[in-house]
Parts: C-alpha cells; structure tokens; sequence
C-alpha cells in the first residue's frame, strides 16, 4: 500500500499514468468521431479516417498533442519541456508499426482486435514514459532545442497532411477497402 502511494506521489509516475491514460482513451474516442461527423474534414484532422495504420499512429498524436495543451501549463518551465515532448511524438510512430506488424510476421495471423487494442495502449503509455523521463534528464543545450523543434515541425506537418495526401505504401493503406486517406473510410449501411 505504502509503495502504491510513494509510486503515485512521484511526478514522473503521475504523468505517465495520467497522460498515458488521457492519450489512450482520447484516442479511442476519436477512432469513432470522423464517422460519427458525417465525415468533417475538419474533424478529420485529429481523427482517424480509416483503418489503416497511419491513422491509428494519428490517433496517439491527436492524444499527445491534446495533453500538451494541458500539461504545458504545469511542466512547460522544465528546461527540456520541448525535447521530451518531441521525443514522446516519436513513440507511436515507431511502436505501434513495428509491434503491430512484428505480431502478425511472428504469429502469421492478418489481425487480431485485442493485441491491436493493446498496442495503442503500449505505444500511449510508452510515449508517456519517454516524456516523463527525458523531462528528469539534465537540461539539454541548445542543439537539443533545436532538435526538437525539427522533430516537432517535421511531425506536426506531417499529422496535418498525410490524411489528405496519403504516402502510397502499407503504412496509409486501409486493410479493408484498400485505398488510401479519405477513399480508404468505407461507409456502414444500415
């Protein structure tokens, strides 16, 4: 009981838990909300369009980029604020493809929902555990800075472009209607 306490009453523990489960359930919920909008463009910015896999990645950025507009408030004077929060932006873009196909190479199998589910809980909770322990780090010089303001840069352009003009490879590609982007969104019909 002692250890569940001191783990929670430890900041670096706290952000993991709390921005770890904020990107998750975000994410979730904006799984659904292009479809539930009629298909908004603009909801379809921070929502995924299709099932491919660059729209779940965009998923877990729509979740960090929401928690950045909340946790800037509290940890934004850390000296490595900016570099943390560019690293965690690069969690989900290489966990989430290299699990999700890793599985389905090593197990054989095209898909299966709950390790799916699991690994966008894995890569939300790993790019908390990124930030929250690069924040602890010693304050990183100006390259750093600089770094992350690439990294930052070349991410944000590419969470607001890559649904409207989609690479043409697997990572874009909707395994169900197999097309790319907006065409890649099948509509259900009731």
């Amino acid at each position: 009981m002692i250890l569940c306490y001191n783990m929670l009453m430890n900041k670096a523990w706290m952000i993991i838990l709390v921005e770890g489960l904020a990107i998750s359930l975000l994410g979730s919920v904006l799984h659904f909300t292009y479809g539930w909008s009629k298909q908004n463009k603009f909801v379809a910015i921070f929502s995924a369009v299709n099932e491919s896999t660059w729209e779940h990645i965009k998923l877990a950025l729509s979740g960090i980029f929401i928690c950045t507009l909340v946790d800037v408030w509290w940890l934004g004077d850390n000296p490595n604020y900016w570099f943390a929060k560019s690293m965690s932006f690069l969690v989900p873009i290489v966990v989430i493809p290299v699990l999700f196909y890793g599985y389905r190479a090593v197990l054989k199998v095209k898909s299966c929902l709950p390790i799916d589910i699991a690994i966008f809980f894995i890569a939300s909770f790993a790019s908390s555990a990124a930030f929250a322990g690069l924040l602890d780090l010693a304050p990183m010089d100006e390259a750093g800075g600089i770094v992350s303001m690439i990294i930052s840069v070349i991410v944000l352009a590419m969470y607001l472009s890559l649904t409207r003009f989609p690479l043409h490879n697997f990572l874009f590609r909707d395994p169900i209607t197999g097309k790319y982007g907006y065409d890649g969104h099948r509509v259900r019909k009731i």
